[in-house]
This record gives C-alpha cells, sequence and structure tokens, in this order.
C-alpha cells in the first residue's frame, strides 16, 4: 500500500490510496459524501480485489479524508475532474489497464456524471447504495436553520456524524441542480452493476431500483439492508457481488 499525491486541475494534492501492483485491472474506489479513501468498504477492498487479480486506486474527493482543500473546492465538476485525473495517471504507467469503477453513494453519482461526460461502453462501473437523486437528498438539508447560516456564513454544517466537519456552500447547491444523472446519463455509457438496501433511508431503494429499470443496470436488492450496507453478511454480499461482476 501507498500512498500518492496527484495534483488537480485546480490548483489543489489529491491524496491517494495506490494498492495496484500491475494487475491487467485496476478499480477506481470514489467514497461517499462525508468519507474518504480509508473507510472500512476501501480497506476491504483492498484486502479482497487483489486476490482476483484486481488493483485498488482510491483517493479523497476535496475537501473530503486527507484533502488539504476547503470547502470552496467541493465542487461538482471538481470531483468529476480528479476521477478523470487519476485515471489518465493510471493510465499513463499502463497505457493498455482495463479501468474500472467502483462507486458508494456520492461516489457512484460522481462516477455516472464522469461517465456522462466521457462514455466508456465497455468499461464496468459497481454502484453501492448509490445517491442516484443527489441534488433532491441534499435539497432536504437545507432547513431553516441551514438557510440562515448560509446567508450568514456563507455555508452550513450537515447535521450528521462525517469523518470531518462538512461545508455545504450555495456554489455546490448549485452545482447539483446542474447535474441530475437521469439527464445527463445514457444507457449503454457503461456496463453498470448495482447494489442497494430495501431499508436504505438516505438514498431510498425506489430512486435506485428506477434508475437501473431507465438504463439497464443489474440492480441486487439487499431487502433489510440500509444505507451502510454494513450489517451482518451484507459487506461480504458487496464484495462477492463486485467481484463476480469485475471479473465477469
Amino acid at each position: 500500500m501507498e500512498t500518492k499525491w496527484l495534483e488537480s486541475k485546480h490548483g489543489y494534492r489529491i491524496p491517494c490510496r495506490d494498492n495496484w501492483e500491475g494487475q491487467d485491472r485496476v478499480v477506481i474506489v470514489c467514497h461517499g459524501f462525508g468519507s474518504g479513501k480509508s473507510s472500512p468498504t476501501v480497506q476491504a477492498l483492498d484486502e479482497t480485489l487483489p486476490r482476483h487479480g484486481m488493483g485498488v486506486f482510491s483517493f479523497d474527493f476535496p475537501a473530503h479524508g486527507e484533502s488539504p482543500a476547503g470547502e470552496e473546492s467541493l465542487r461538482v465538476p471538481f470531483c468529476i475532474d480528479d476521477l478523470e485525473t487519476v485515471e489518465a495517471y493510471l493510465r499513463s504507467r499502463s497505457p493498455k489497464i482495463e479501468v474500472s469503477y467502483f462507486g458508494s453513494s456520492f461516489g457512484a453519482y460522481i462516477t455516472l456524471l464522469r461517465l456522462a461526460r466521457h462514455p466508456r461502453p465497455q468499461a464496468k462501473a459497481f454502484l453501492r447504495s448509490a445517491a442516484v437523486t443527489m441534488p433532491r437528498l441534499v435539497d432536504t438539508w437545507v432547513d431553516e436553520r441551514a438557510q440562515a447560516d448560509l446567508d450568514r456564513q456563507g455555508y452550513f454544517v450537515p447535521d450528521y456524524d462525517y469523518v470531518r466537519e462538512m461545508r455545504i456552500t450555495p456554489a455546490f447547491l448549485q452545482d447539483l441542480a446542474e447535474h441530475d444523472v437521469f439527464s445527463r446519463y445514457q444507457k449503454g455509457q457503461a456496463t453498470l452493476a448495482m447494489i442497494h438496501g430495501g431499508q436504505d433511508s438516505v438514498a431510498p431503494a425506489a430512486d435506485a431500483r428506477r434508475f437501473a429499470e431507465t438504463f439497464g443496470a443489474q440492480l441486487t436488492l439487499v431487502p433489510q439492508g440500509e444505507h451502510q450496507l454494513m450489517g451482518p453478511g451484507e459487506l461480504e454480499q458487496v464484495l462477492d457481488r463486485a467481484v463476480s461482476f469485475f471479473r465477469g
């Protein structure tokens, strides 16, 4: 395992977790909102995927994890750009490498937007608890208190126990309003598989089902699963499905 720092297109450095040792396929992992590249799911992927011939490369979105960037850099286009920067770096190391994607929640949302921007029909993307309606989800956070904080200090902090304080700015809210996955993504821009908890109260299963039906994604529903999919046996199911899909 090695830590790398890549230069973003926007003047900050991207902290990365490099667990790729030259395998023919590498999976880029995009973490969820308020999480980071060292989350339990990423660690489990680091342990599991190399046993099946796949490298793993994860990174922190701006204002997440070890990122030195502040809330002003937490922008949807910046997140997409960072994913593309990571992918370009991997291809510079091995031009013929097969790049796949694993995205959790917000990371799944960013992965889909990246694929909508530059489609890769033969690529595989595995989406865990995908926040396919991320703009609508965040909009529910903007209550009277949040609006007062936006007006007073230019950001608000969601009432969630994140790894580090997450500051939501008007610019980020505007980005979300302009980046609706259902409008931007088109069927066939990649090969998709999804796994989602039936009891997900953050990103409702009904939205995941609607996305899968609209765009032809394979959907595995975990009936009693919540958003983190960390109940008994659920992480193992996520890993098994991901390995089976990537090996395909």
